[in-house]
Parts: structure tokens; C-alpha cells; sequence
């Protein structure tokens, strides 16, 4: 499954690379930026998502979503988040546009 996730990688090294750390997993549990949560993996950052530095990772399938209003990146293909520092408390099938 990492491999369809990649791209998600590559935007949570590009979002390092220009300012943004990620909040690590506790001792013991890795060093992978991605937790599963309610089911589908999560990469939480410790500050808000550099939107600008998002949409110039090359690469990026069009099936992302880039909800600056809620401070997420959420790829409806992998079913993966990134979450910034602001994100509000919602499930990312909302977020996405789904149905819960």
C-alpha cells in the first residue's frame, strides 16, 4: 500500500523541506510521518499546511483535495490526509465532499 501513497510522501517532503515539521509517532511506533487514524493513514504537521508549496509539488494525481478552509490535503484515491496545525476536528469523508 506505501507505494500508492508515495505521492502523499513526496508533498509531506516538500512541506519539511520548506518549513513544516510533523508531528512524530510515539517512541517505539516508527518513524513513518503517516498514523493510521479512524481507519485511513493521517500525516498531522505542527503548523499550518503551506498551501503555496502543496500545489507546486510536481506529480500530483488530480484526485487531491486542497481544503485550505480546514487546513487538510486529503487524496480521494489512497484515501490519505495531511493535516495542519489548524485543521478542525472532522471526518475526512466530510472533508472530502463523501457522505460519512
Amino acid at each position: 500500500m506505501e507505494h500508492s501513497r508515495r505521492h502523499m510522501y513526496e508533498m509531506v517532503d516538500a512541506l519539511v523541506r520548506a518549513g513544516s515539521n510533523f508531528r512524530p509517532r510515539p517512541p517505539g511506533l516508527g518513524d513513518d510521518p503517516f498514523w493510521l487514524a479512524k481507519g485511513d493513514p493521517h500525516c498531522y504537521l505542527e503548523t499550518p499546511i503551506d498551501f503555496a508549496v502543496a500545489r507546486s509539488v510536481p506529480g500530483q494525481p488530480a484526485d487531491l483535495a486542497f481544503d485550505e478552509d480546514d487546513d487538510m490535503i486529503f487524496c480521494r484515491l489512497c484515501w490519505t490526509a495531511i493535516t495542519g496545525s489548524n485543521h478542525r476536528l472532522v471526518t475526512v469523508r466530510n472533508a472530502a465532499g463523501s457522505a460519512p
